[in-house]
């Protein structure tokens, strides 16, 4: 297995960094061994600290907790995990000309999170990430896409049924996508953390075999503004969940 600084996470009250950083400017280590790898500029020690991880933990026996007193959310029976992601990316819109946003899909960059299943961090790995200012967030992804924390990617191709709208897409970042899921919605609750988050989702897959449920959970942000000017006009909203995976 390979292991990696997995993600900056706040540590303003947890103590130093667990491994020093190597010489140069102020920086948080991502990858290679404890005191080597590449540096993302601005991730001072004194504010942030790695969690040294590796990739590919078994999720067979992770238990995926949904919303009580609902019914549009549930695990089908006989279906297992195969994977738990990270998504980081944005949540696309369009101005109507009624004066509001409809959605134009996302597009999210997806890490494996699973050997983060059993830790304090996994609960609020989303919300760590998504109160990082934007240009650190996005350096931290950029940081992170060539290690094997990369799982894939998330975005939206032609409805592959009907070849008229859009559909969500999930491709492993392996073999040049070769694996994948595209998916329809099957059901969505309304955040557990506020209308400020979108929406919890069941999706079935309709096409590939990555998967054939996935989850949308621990949303955060990533909703559009309620009112627009001008209508065609298009806003990308920054945005983090973990998808569950089962087959």
């Amino acid at each position: 297995m390979f292991s990696f600084s997995f993600l900056p996470l706040l540590a303003l009250a947890s103590g130093a960094l667990a491994a020093p950083a190597p010489q140069g400017p102020p920086g948080f280590p991502i990858g290679g061994t404890p005191g080597g790898g590449r540096v993302i500029p601005g991730f001072g020690a004194a504010a942030f600290s790695p969690f040294m991880n590796v990739v590919g933990c078994p999720v067979s026996s992770a238990v995926l907790s949904l919303p009580t007193n609902q019914t549009a959310l549930a695990v089908p029976d006989g279906t297992k995990p195969v994977a738990i992601v990270l998504g980081i990316g944005t949540q696309n819109y369009t101005c109507t000309a009624a004066g509001n946003y409809t959605s134009a899909g996302a597009v999210a960059t997806l890490f494996d999170v699973s050997c983060l299943y059993k830790t304090p961090l996994f609960p609020r790995i989303q919300d760590d990430i998504m109160r990082l200012p934007a240009n650190k967030r996005d350096a931290l992804v950029k940081a992170m896409k060539p290690t094997p924390l990369h799982t894939g990617d998330h975005y939206f191709i032609t409805n592959p049924i009907t070849g008229t709208g859009i559909s969500p897409k999930f491709a492993q970042a392996a073999n040049g996508g070769a694996i994948f899921t595209t998916v329809a919605k099957k059901g969505g609750v309304k955040s557990p953390s506020g209308a400020q988050h979108i929406d919890w989702l069941q999706l079935t897959s309709v096409q590939g075999d990555w998967a054939s449920t996935v989850f949308r959970v621990d949303t955060v942000q990533g909703q559009s503004p309620a009112t627009c000017a001008k209508a065609g006009d298009t806003v990308q909203v920054p945005y983090a969940a973990k998808y569950w995976f089962y087959k």
